[in-house]
Parts: structure tokens; C-alpha cells; sequence
């Protein structure tokens, strides 16, 4: 099974700001988990306004975990949803 989290932000937030936050969550996956197994599970796409994260792996969850965190203080917790979702593997 796959799980991804969606992110959709208010207007203004570029795909700079959420590229910028998305690497931060990945520089500290890779002191956690170690830079061959982040280049392994890592997987996100990032658009204005909108960002994917997968969260299959421990690793992507971690990532989504920071990337939440950062959003919250840099856009604050009413400037964007999130929604986890579930793929049942073919």
C-alpha cells in the first residue's frame, strides 16, 4: 500500500517557499536516517501551492512531520490543509 500526504496552501506560497522547507525536512531526515536511505525513500513533488509527500516509508514520514512543522510557523496552521491518502497496491 501507498500513502502520500497532500498539502494545499493559500494563495501566496510559492513553490520557492515550499521547495526550501521540503529540503530542510530532508537535511534532517538524513542526520536521522542516513543520506543512502533518504536518497532511497525520498519522494515529494512540490508546486505553487500545492505539494505532495510520500509517507510509505519512515523516512517520508519524518520529512512530511518536519516539512507540517515548518508550514505551521511559516505560513501558520490556517494557511494551508493537509490530507493523508491511503492506495491500495494493484
Amino acid at each position: 500500500m501507498s500513502e502520500i500526504c497532500r498539502f494545499k496552501f493559500k494563495e501566496g506560497v510559492t513553490k520557492e517557499t515550499i521547495e526550501e522547507q521540503i529540503a530542510l525536512g530532508i537535511i534532517t531526515a538524513e542526520c536521522t536516517f542516513g543520506q543512502a536511505r533518504v536518497r532511497l525513500h525520498a519522494s515529494y513533488l512540490a508546486v505553487d501551492g500545492k505539494a505532495v509527500i510520500d509517507v510509505s516509508s519512515d523516512v517520508g514520514e519524518h520529512i512530511a512531520q518536519v516539512f507540517t512543522g515548518l508550514m505551521i510557523r511559516t505560513v501558520g496552521e490556517k494557511g494551508f490543509t493537509v490530507e493523508r491518502i491511503r492506495k491500495e497496491n494493484a
